[in-house]
């Protein structure tokens, strides 16, 4: 019996203890630098299970569960991770990380669908964080991206509030399907194109609506393996626009106020009036003509004395930017949350108020249940951005006669004639208004849940939508009343709706010593519904009443629809072992409804893989120099759809065809057997990191091969169609080699130079093209060159009869035409990239940034189309022109008339090898100064920290080019302005 009671006793007091070390505990601590310096944000996981947490701005960190015992895995970007035991007995842990030499070890990448350290990656992902977009004074994410990522070219359009951007990521891939990358933000499609109904001055960039302060990171994916499992969508990369999120902690408030200012870069120094009458007076003499007051007025009927600086009149203004931030964030371990509100305003160097003006706000909130088994994210964002503009560019009439009436009476009204003669006001464009209001919602939510320990739910929904309402006009006083006009205005809206539905299933499975797998099954539900009205409204009589669609005399409504769909599954399988071997294998089958029934699903797919050797221990122990090196390789196949709607079906337009009477007709044949396009990609990558990290390399070489294209293909005429879209088996190539580095120069206690550069070199080439010759496209595209490729006549100089420009006569029948065409090469950049220096000493920071490119250009003077000498004034160059006595001269001689030999070369010089010149530049793109007060100054304030800071947008452009801008290219277009922006940040 006394045995019995003791063994009874035994077993209780076991089973107690075994149900004690069950009990979960609550697990806390802090983390800090080895200097003392709290780490937030820093990533702790208990090892063996899904509980993870992050610290707060304090270090502090806490799991409201955890086992009895085990192990915490703690990671901090730049910090050497730990592994550190708890017990009952210890759980509240003082944990302190020491810094180390600018490593990848930690660094998360955003690939969409999964997130992979920058070590294990096999794709190539470029990452621009945070605090590179909050270093430039710019409205649009696209400008901040612009030089920093090796294989992007982006161009802006113009200097305009709300500038469109082209983007183009690894070179032109199609020969008529559209070559824009893929945007999301937060997992969900965004328009990167005007929405607008009717765009004449590429002002109204959807990403404009997108406040850069609310950005946390932009990912741009490339190669096959980091795009094919977007399949089609990806064809032409794609660009990942992630928001900022709440972090766990007591709640901080972010005060951010700027101001800036902004001027042209550079002008063109045009003729004064002096030398402008001396080459019109020329021109008369040249052509044998008299001068009189009809065609001549500015000789004879105008002031002679008045010299009018017209470019400095319209674009010589100053822009000016006002922003203001607040944002809120904080929040428990298991729920956090962030807000923000922005206004942001930008005025123009035009004269009068035109401008842009955007308010937005956004709120994220994290939660996740207790066992961090359920998890809930929310983002939405809400922007009205509204853009009074004038319907054209003011640039564009830079070349008024400088001898011109001045524009305003003394009653400050628009003056249309002088002594008589009529002449066009430059200022009128100032009375026509272009004005347009975007608005723009987007929201997601993601909720998973861990079903078991290795396998994890996740349903990722999304919402997008972007309306635009236009309204463009040209009044009464915009037109000179001597011909009685009337008004007339266009009245547009459109409105595009996206919707996004993809579940996922994530399976991971540790093999021990063989390694680890993971896979993602998932599908893609998408939905875009696009639907606009234009109406133009003509025969106001007055100006009062031309915002009013029923006040017109005449009114023509059009109206547009368009529905797409797509659906794909897709499927990801990666294979890790040791960090040291892995493959990463992606899988997706994409349906569309731009297809005809029978060619709408396509399978594409990518094969990445990578060998870390520097994990080898013969690498590690024979180059200690070597802190890491990796191997990666990829090749997949994706597709492109992107064509407009319904392109495989017959349709019809409506068309008053009898009697007054709407009928119907057909616009276009049916062809439903056309197809994706296909694109093949490759590459090859050597990453390096030396010296701890402190210099990192990373080399690699791409080659895309892109077939069984899309195009217009031309029909007879006698099929009552110009042309059918089919596919052609043409393939254009694009290879080029991508270097970027990354060093750390000196690294001291107070003092850090570090530098980053990339560096491109691209080609683009038409491979195959069967039946070229034979094709509408003959003359257009040559096998061998690139897509872009220019053509004109070879220049031979000045005929020293005549004075007119001449050219060589290439098949010698006497003619010029096209028949003598040469190949004048592309003006695709051959190389291009930028390079960083940034310093950092105590609380203060500074970067200069510069862009550079080698490429082509069209010359600014033989680029022209005006005839020199006629009523318009031109560029101070332009006075070294031939005459008997300047045989050697540059340019021809002047002319005001329309026929002869002067006004016979005037177009063919645009179309010859002497308007294609060096447009190389470097530009010292940004520059960002700020100085962070120290703990001790703004302890007495309350404040956490308080930052001051200075930016500059280009500053500098040093070309040969003699344009208003090598990047750019236009002459009569705003070219992208100098900015600069000086503000304060307070954090509470």
């Amino acid at each position: 019996m006394k045995k019995t009671t003791i063994f009874i006793v035994l077993a209780t007091l076991c089973l107690i203890s075994k149900l004690n070390a069950q009990i979960p505990i609550r697990l806390t601590g802090q983390l800090h630098s080895g200097n003392g310096k709290p780490l937030s944000g820093a990533t702790l996981v208990i090892t063996d299970t899904k509980l993870s947490t992050t610290t707060d701005e304090l270090g502090n960190f806490i799991f409201p569960t955890a086992p009895p015992k085990g192990t915490i895995s703690v990671s901090y970007t730049g910090y050497i991770s730990q592994t550190i035991s708890f017990n009952q007995e210890n759980r509240n842990l003082k944990i302190i990380l020491n810094s180390k030499e600018n490593s990848l070890e930690d660094i998360q990448i955003n690939a969409g669908y999964y997130s992979v350290k920058d070590k294990e990656r096999t794709g190539t992902i470029a990452k621009v964080n945070a605090a590179t977009i909050a270093n430039q004074p710019v409205s649009n994410p696209l400008a901040a991206l612009q030089g920093r990522v090796a294989g992007l070219v982006i161009t802006q359009r113009n200097g305009l509030p709300g500038s469109d951007f082209n983007v183009q990521l690894r070179g032109r891939s199609s020969i008529q399907s559209g070559t824009s990358p893929l945007y999301l933000i937060n997992g969900v499609p965004f328009p990167s194109e005007t929405v607008a109904q009717v765009s004449t001055i590429f002002a109204n960039s959807p990403l404009n609506t997108i406040n850069p302060a609310d950005i946390e990171s932009i990912e741009v994916l490339k190669d096959a393996d980091a795009t094919a499992i977007y399949g089609s969508r990806g064809a032409n990369g794609v660009i990942l626009i992630t928001t900022k999120k709440g972090k766990a902690g007591s709640t901080k408030a972010e005060l951010n106020l700027s101001a800036g200012a902004g001027q042209i870069t550079r002008g063109i120094e045009m003729m004064d009036t002096r030398e402008y009458l001396q080459m019109r007076r020329e021109a008369f003499a040249n052509d044998k003509i008299t001068p009189t007051i009809a065609n001549a007025p500015d000789l004879l009927a105008w002031d002679t004395n008045r010299d009018q600086n017209f470019p400095n009149l319209l674009t010589g203004g100053t822009a000016h930017t006002q922003n203001a931030q607040l944002r809120l964030s904080g929040g428990s371990p298991l729920t956090s949350y962030a807000l923000s509100a922005n206004y942001y305003k930008e005025t123009t160097v035009f004269p009068g108020e035109t401008g842009l003006n955007r308010k937005d706000a956004n709120l994220n909130i994290n939660h996740q249940s207790p066992d961090n088994r359920f998890s809930l994210n929310l983002s939405a964002g809400y922007g009205i951005s509204v853009n009074t503009l004038y319907s054209s560019d003011l640039s564009s009439a830079v070349a008024t006669v400088p001898n011109s009436p001045s524009p305003y009476s003394l009653e400050g009204k628009l003056i249309w004639s002088e002594n008589g003669v009529n002449f066009s006001n430059p200022l009128a464009m100032t009375f026509e208004p272009n004005d347009y209001r975007t608005n723009r919602f987007n929201g997601n939510a993601v909720m998973g849940y861990q079903l078991l320990k290795s396998l994890r739910l996740k349903l990722t929904t999304g919402f997008n939508s972007t309306s635009v309402n236009q309204f463009t006009a040209t009044p009464i006083a915009a037109q000179n009343p001597s011909g009685a006009p009337t008004g007339y205005a266009t009245f547009g809206d459109n409105f595009n709706q996206t919707w996004t539905a993809e579940p996922q299933i994530d399976y991971s499975l540790n093999l021990k010593r063989y390694g680890n797998l993971s896979m993602l099954l998932g599908g893609t539900w998408q939905g875009t519904f696009t639907r606009g009205t234009l109406v133009q409204a003509s025969g106001y009589t007055n100006d009062l009443l031309i915002g009013s669609m029923a006040a017109a005399a005449t009114r023509t409504p059009t109206n547009s629809y368009a529905d797409y769909r797509y659906q794909a599954v897709f499927a990801r399988i990666n294979y890790n072992y040791e960090s040291k071997y892995l493959i990463n294998l992606t899988a997706r089958r994409d349906g569309s409804s731009r297809f005809g029934p029978g060619k709408r699903f396509a399978n594409f797919g990518a094969l990445g893989a990578a060998w870390v050797f520097s994990e080898e221990e013969i690498i590690r122990d024979k180059l200690s120099f070597l802190s890491f090196g990796k191997i990666r390789a990829s090749y997949g196949l994706t597709g492109n759809d992107q064509i407009n709607n319904y392109q495989y079906l017959d349709s019809y337009i409506p068309s008053l065809s009898y009697a007054g009477q709407t009928g119907l007709y057909p616009n276009r044949l049916f062809n439903d057997s056309y197809g994706w396009e296909s694109n093949k990609k490759l590459e090859v990558n050597l990453e390096l990191g030396l010296l701890k990290d402190r210099i990192r390399i990373s080399t690699g070489f791409f080659r895309n091969l892109s077939g069984n294209q899309l195009v217009s293909y031309s029909l007879p005429g006698q099929t009552g169609f110009s042309s059918i879209l089919q596919n052609l088996d043409a393939r254009i190539e694009n290879r080029g080699l991508e270097i970027e580095l990354n060093t750390v120069n000196l690294k001291g206690k107070t003092f850090t130079w570090s530098t980053s550069a990339n560096l491109t070199f691209a080609r683009n080439r038409l491979l195959e093209f069967p039946g070229l010759a034979a094709s509408s496209y003959a003359s257009t595209y040559f096998i061998g060159e690139a897509l872009n490729v220019l053509q004109g006549y070879h220049y031979t100089g000045i005929n020293q009869t005549t004075g007119a420009y001449q050219f060589q006569d290439k098949n010698g029948d006497g003619q010029l035409n096209t028949l003598d065409y040469y190949l004048l090469g592309t003006k695709d950049p051959r190389f291009y990239g930028g390079f960083s220096n940034t310093f950092m000493y105590k609380g203060f920071f500074l970067d200069i940034f510069f862009q550079f490119a080698k490429q082509k250009g069209t010359d600014l003077i033989y680029g022209a189309s005006g005839l020199v000498g006629s009523r318009n004034n031109v560029p101070k160059a332009l006075l070294d022109r031939w005459s008997p006595s300047n045989p050697g001269a540059k340019y021809q001689a002047y002319s005001q008339s329309n026929s002869g030999p002067i006004n016979t070369a005037r177009p063919l010089i645009r179309l010859s090898d002497a308007a294609i010149v060096d447009a190389s530049y470097i530009r010292l793109k940004n520059v960002a100064f700020s100085y962070s007060l120290s703990e001790k100054t703004i302890k007495k304030t309350g404040l956490s920290s308080a930052k001051i800071s200075l930016q500059a947008q280009n500053l500098l452009t040093i070309t040969p080019y003699e344009g208003l801008d090598p990047e750019s290219q236009s002459p009569s277009t705003l070219p992208p302005l100098r900015m600069v922006s000086i503000g304060l940040q307070l954090i509470l």
